[in-house]
């Protein structure tokens, strides 16, 4: 089969004709209304789209059914590995839609997160997933209003009603810390990033708090740092490891971008791990596996959270009409050299 010249302009019509179907059928395809089409008609107009190297008209599509095919994704920090796991799982169920994203990156600064939202807003998005930073609520709350869904991801904002998907950051602490204190380790670090405003940060730290209440380590042990000040970093290790005094100390990292910089900052104190002192972190970063003896680390299925909330999307847009869910996935721990039984 001759495939079309690149300038000559490929229609639905061909599509139909090559593939031996209606208009109709090829509308549903694109539409991705896969469960009124059989699989030979599926592979017969997947086959055409190819050979003819068609490219939908999405312009059009979108205003003839009053809709942009466009979903935004806006992102805190997109460097963090986290979020590029999660934006390939939200990609694939858009791909699989006929439905494109708009990626924003916000640096996890408020300003630049309403900004993104206005500009989301007037490309006339049909959805928009968002990891917030909690400081631009009335600007979601119009866009919800304008019956735009939103899904939050890892981060709540109770009081806007959305449905919310992450990680269940109570279970996925406390294994992890009960694992550390099975090993015999007594004195724990927990680093994080700046805690307020950040759900997901804060019901980390409560975990670490409460559980150093009910198993005798110091709650004292808990530090936020700015990752834009290296001093501060290594100001709070010197002081964790002075407080040691002779104890195995263990150091339990908040994300994987809160690990780089503490591997770094262990590294140029001359630090070693496991030697001096253990670490664990949240996010299985590719690597974690790679630093000494390997980094234990809670991997969170971050692919499947994308899938989920972009999932929620689409469910919201054909008319869930119930309430918010709060879909939270659990931590799968991985045990490598990092965190050796204390002797």
């Amino acid at each position: 089969m001759t495939r079309k010249k690149q300038t000559d302009r490929v229609t639905i019509t061909d599509v139909a004709r090559v593939a031996g179907v209606s208009k109709t059928t090829v509308s549903r395809y694109l539409g991705g209304q896969y469960h009124v089409l059989s699989e030979s008609t599926q592979a017969r107009i997947k086959e055409a789209i190819e050979q003819l190297n068609y490219r939908p008209n999405q312009m059009a599509r979108g205003l003839k059914r009053d809709r942009s095919y466009l979903i935004g994704m806006v992102m805190a920090d997109i460097s963090n590995p986290y979020s590029t796991a999660v934006l390939r799982g939200a990609e694939d169920v858009c791909k699989q839609k006929g439905y494109s994203i708009l990626v924003c990156n916000t640096d996890n600064d408020p300003a630049k997160e309403r900004e993104y939202i206005l500009m989301l807003q007037s490309h006339r998005i049909d959805g928009l997933l968002i990891n917030t930073t909690g400081k631009n609520n009335d600007f979601l709350r119009e866009l919800a209003n304008d019956c735009t869904p939103v899904v939050l991801i890892d981060r709540k904002v109770p009081v806007l009603g959305f449905d919310t998907v992450g990680l269940d950051n109570e279970q996925a602490t406390s294994e992890a810390i009960h694992f550390l204190l099975n090993r015999g380790y007594k004195r724990i670090a927990y680093v994080s990033e700046p805690i307020a405003g950040v759900s997901s940060r804060r019901e980390r730290a409560a975990v670490f708090t409460a559980l150093a209440d009910q198993y005798g380590y110091s709650a004292d042990d808990l530090y936020e740092v700015n990752l834009q000040s290296p001093e501060r970093l290594s100001e709070v290790l010197d002081h964790f490891l002075q407080r040691t005094q002779g104890e195995k100390p263990v150091i339990f990292a908040a994300n994987g971008v809160v690990l780089l910089k503490l591997i770094r900052a262990l590294q140029s104190k001359g630090i070693s791990v496991p030697e001096d002192v253990a670490v664990i972190s949240f996010d299985d970063t590719e690597w974690a596996a790679l630093i000494g003896s390997g980094i234990t680390a809670i991997a969170q299925p971050t692919y499947q959270i994308g899938m989920t909330a972009m999932e929620r999307i689409f469910q919201r847009m054909e008319g869930d009409g119930s309430p918010a869910q709060n879909i939270a996935f659990a931590g799968k721990l991985i045990i490598r050299g990092s965190t050796p039984p204390v002797v």
